[in-house]
C-alpha cells in the first residue's frame, strides 16, 4: 500500500471510533502520515525508521486505544502477516530440518563404524584381492580353496559370517600381536631376529620382502626388531617359539 493511499484510508476512518482516544489517535497518525515523503524504488533501508515512529506514537496512546489501534491493524495486515509467520517457521524449519540431517548423517557414520567387524590382515587382504578382480561375496567365499591360510581360517562358521559382514558394512584390521625375539647368548653376547627390510618400504615407498637374521648389530631402527608371529613362521624361524634358548617377549608396536 502506498502512502497516499494509507492517508486516504485513515481520512475516511473519521468518527468510526467513538472513544475520544482513538479519535484523537487517529489524527495523530494521519498528521505523521501526512508529513512522510513518498518512499522511493530502491530505499526499502528506510521502512524501519518509519515503523519506529509509528510505534513511538501508538506507545503514547492510553492502553485501551491502543488495542483498539492495533486489532484494526491485524486485521488490515492480518493475511500479511500470516504469510511472514508462516515463512519464518518455514525458514526455521528448514534451519533445524538441516541440522537434524546432518547430526542423523553423523550418527549413521559413527554406527557404521562401530558396526565394523575386526578381521586378520590376511583376510582384509583377500577382500581386497577378490574386490579387485571384480568377484561378488559368493564368489570371494567360494574361492576360499586357493589360499590355504583363509582357506584354514573359514573352517569355522562364526569366520564365515565375519567375513560376511566384512564384506558389506566394511571392516577394522586387527593390529597384530608383535615380539622381540633374543637369542640368549651367555658368552658372546644375545642374537636379536630382525626384519632388516623394515624400514624400506617407509624410505622408499614400496613394498619389500621381509628378510629375517639373527644380528648384535644395534645400527637397526626400533621397527626392526618388532616381528609378527606370522612374519617369523612364514620365513621360516616358526622354530623359535618353542625353542631353549630363545626368549619370545611381546611388544607394543
Amino acid at each position: 500500500m502506498k502512502l497516499n493511499e494509507l492517508v486516504e484510508k485513515y481520512k475516511k476512518l473519521e468518527g468510526v471510533w467513538n472513544t475520544e482516544g482513538a479519535e484523537l489517535a487517529r489524527q495523530i497518525f494521519l498528521q505523521d502520515l501526512e508529513q512522510l515523503d513518498e518512499p522511493e524504488t530502491g530505499h526499502a533501508d528506510e521502512a524501519p525508521r518509519y515503523v519506529k515512529n509509528i510505534l513511538a506514537r501508538l506507545r503514547e496512546l492510553p492502553v485501551h486505544d491502543r488495542e483498539v489501534w492495533l486489532k484494526a491493524i491485524m486485521g488490515e495486515f492480518e493475511q500479511d502477516f500470516s504469510h511472514a509467520k508462516w515463512r519464518e517457521g518455514y525458514e526455521q524449519g528448514k534451519l533445524e530440518g538441516a541440522w537434524v540431517g546432518n547430526q542423523l548423517k553423523d550418527a549413521d557414520k559413527i554406527r557404521s563404524e562401530l558396526n565394523k567387524v575386526q578381521v586378520p590382515q590376511f583376510v582384509a587382504d583377500w577382500i581386497e584381492h577378490c574386490r579387485g578382480l571384480g568377484y561378488s561375496l559368493y564368489q570371494a567365499m567360494e574361492l576360499v580353496h586357493e589360499n590355504a591360510e583363509i582357506k584354514k581360517w573359514f573352517i569355522f562358521v562364526d569366520n564365515q559370517d565375519l567375513f560376511a559382514r566384512a564384506w558389506l558394512d566394511g571392516y577394522i584390521v586387527e593390529k597384530e600381536k608383535k615380539y622381540e625375539i633374543k637369542l640368549l647368548n651367555r658368552n658372546d653376547g644375545d642374537l636379536y631376529l630382525v626384519n632388516q627390510n623394515a624400514n624400506l618400504a617407509d624410505k622408499y615407498g614400496h613394498f619389500s620382502p621381509v628378510v629375517l637374521l639373527f644380528t648384535k648389530s644395534t645400527f637397526f631402527s626400533e621397527k626392526c626388531y618388532k616381528l609378527t608371529k606370522k612374519e617369523v613362521v612364514s620365513n621360516g624361524f616358526g622354530w623359535v617359539f618353542d625353542c631353549e634358548g630363545i626368549e619370545v617377549e611381546e611388544v607394543k608396536d
